[in-house]
């Protein structure tokens, strides 16, 4: 089944705390009739979406019509050894990720297969996922304040476990939002006694409210040194989290180790990583029990599959990293049914709202876990009319420009 063309759905979210402002699906056509869908992580590029939307399609043009959507092995070192930089790139493998994710969605719907069966097989029944802890709309309004308030993340965390999720996952560090909390200094950063104080309570007061009923995650967005992250991580070993994830920047993996030494918190990384080379090296330095690696940034469903193979022959676990639209969370949810090292999956709520509405069928979340799809490829469309009516506008913003696409 040989690719025709290659077509690119940028689509701003009309909820941008939940998933990121701009989304970036792909739409793959084969000269059978069949097309396959994909989801590019977008948090990643300086371009503007409608920027990065040519460049997709150029590059689907150059790289990958006439090719088979079989040849997954080929069409990746096709790719990947085509440029000057023999390197993992985040931007370079994420374009590559979405085409990949739709050759695969393409081929099961070839072959009436669901994803999970080109990969190994289904090992398990259903998917457990675990939410972020954001405001409630009644306290949207607060914006980056409300995580900044012990008492009203732990009366949302007994909220969200009353819906049924058993793992909450929020970054008691948000994101650099007040300078009395980092004293001015850049990343990688030593926290104020002040931010140590304010992360112990807050962890404190959600695991006072929840129990044992949940697993608590602790995400930080790589942003201390390894001695910070170790202090951090001595105060919150006894509220027993799941793990501490990308407690340092994921440049040194050799940092990383150091804090894997230093606490009995099992460390994540991996969401900022591109290469199975780059996870090889994190698992020389023993510098992690979990791999959050991203379906949309790795390379698609084929590398990440052979990442999840070389982390099971060490003991290592996975949990994929899933933020932006649906199709990601469909990519990921069949990873995890075809991998025997699969922890948990990150979720976006139940994926109500605009993220139901983008698919033809949507996500079926019950009881704290996904109820995958039988059907072929991925399982999911994209709903076209609906990407088309929220398709990105010339002055739309991705992440880490100061106009970033607003509420």
């Amino acid at each position: 089944m040989i690719i025709t063309g290659i077509e690119a759905f940028p689509v701003t979210n009309p909820t941008p705390y939940i998933g990121g402002p701009v989304w970036l699906f792909v739409g793959l056509d084969t000269d059978k009739g069949i097309r396959g869908y994909g989801e590019i992580l977008a948090v990643q590029s300086c371009l503007r979406p409608r920027t990065l939307a040519r460049i997709i399609e150029e590059v689907g043009q150059d790289f990958f019509v006439g090719q088979d959507v079989a040849n997954l092995e080929y069409l990746f070192h096709k790719y990947y050894n085509s440029f000057y930089s023999h390197n993992g790139d985040l931007l370079k493998t994420a374009i590559y990720s979405g085409i990949e994710m739709a050759c695969v969605d393409a081929l099961g719907k070839e072959l009436d297969r669901p994803a999970h069966a080109l990969l190994g097989g289904r090992f398990r029944p259903n998917v457990r996922t675990y939410t972020y802890i954001s405001a409630p709309p009644s306290k949207a309004a607060l914006g980056f304040d409300f995580w900044l308030n012990p008492d009203l993340v732990a009366e949302r965390a007994g909220e969200l476990v009353e819906q049924g999720f058993t793992a909450l996952k929020l970054d008691p560090f948000p994101l650099l939002t007040g300078s009395t909390q980092h004293q001015n200094q850049v990343v990688p950063l030593q926290w104020s006694l002040e931010a140590l104080d304010l992360t112990e309570a807050t962890i404190g007061g959600i695991r006072k409210r929840v129990g044992s009923r949940a697993d608590i995650i602790i995400g930080t967005h790589g942003q201390m040194t390894a001695s910070s992250a170790i202090r951090v991580a001595r105060r919150l070993e006894r509220f027993d989290p799941l793990w501490l994830e990308e407690p340092v920047p994921p440049e040194l993996a050799s940092e990383m180790a150091k804090v894997a030494r230093g606490t009995t918190i099992p460390i994540t990384t991996g969401e900022r990583l591109s290469t199975k080379w780059e996870f090889a090296r994190l698992i020389k330095e023993e510098a992690a029990a979990i791999f959050n690696l991203d379906v949309s940034q790795v390379g698609g469903l084929w590398e990440a599959k052979k990442i999840a193979a070389m982390a099971e022959a060490s003991y290592i676990q996975i949990a994929p990293h899933v933020y932006g639209g649906p199709l990601v969370a469909a990519a990921s949810i069949q990873l995890a049914l075809a991998s025997p090292n699969f922890l948990i999956c990150e979720g976006l709520g139940k994926f109500e709202g605009v993220h139901a509405d983008l698919l033809d069928e949507p996500i079926l979340w019950k009881d704290g876990a996904v109820v995958p799809s039988d059907r072929p490829g991925l399982g999911h469309n994209l709903n076209e009319k609906v990407a088309r009516e929220l398709a990105a506008r010339d002055d739309d913003r991705l992440w880490g420009s100061i106009d970033s696409t607003a509420p």
